[in-house]
C-alpha cells in the first residue's frame, strides 16, 4: 500500500480534506485529549503513596497552624504564659490525673 492510498479522500481532488473528514479528525483529537485526561485522573487516584503524603502534609500544616495559634493565645507579648493559661493547665492536669486514677481503679476491679 502506498502513502498516497492512505491519505483521506477529498471532495474536489485537491490536497485539502473534505470538511466532514476534518471535523472527524478534530473530534478524534478531542476524544484522545479527553481520554488522556481521564487516564491521568485515574492514575492519580490510584497513586496511594502520593495521596497519603499529600494528606499527611495537609494534616501536619493544620496541626502546626493550630499549635501556633494556641501558643499565641496562651502567651502575652513577651512570651510569658497568661493567667488564664496557667489556670487552664492546672485544670487539664487535674482532669488527666482523675481519668488515669479512674482507669487504674477499673482495671484493678476486673
Amino acid at each position: 500500500m502506498t502513502e498516497d492510498s492512505q491519505t483521506p479522500s477529498t471532495t474536489n481532488g485537491s490536497a485539502n480534506p473534505a470538511p466532514e473528514t476534518a471535523a472527524l479528525e478534530a473530534e478524534i483529537e478531542r476524544t484522545r485529549e479527553d481520554l488522556a485526561q481521564t487516564v491521568d485522573q485515574l492514575a492519580a487516584k490510584l497513586d496511594m503513596k502520593t495521596r497519603i503524603r499529600r494528606r499527611a502534609t495537609i494534616v501536619k500544616d493544620g496541626a502546626v497552624w493550630q499549635a501556633r495559634r494556641l501558643r499565641d493565645r496562651a502567651t502575652d507579648a513577651d512570651g510569658r504564659p497568661t493567667g488564664t493559661t496557667i489556670g487552664a493547665g492546672v485544670v487539664v492536669a487535674a482532669m488527666t490525673a482523675l481519668v488515669v486514677l479512674g482507669v487504674r481503679r477499673r482495671r484493678g476491679h476486673r
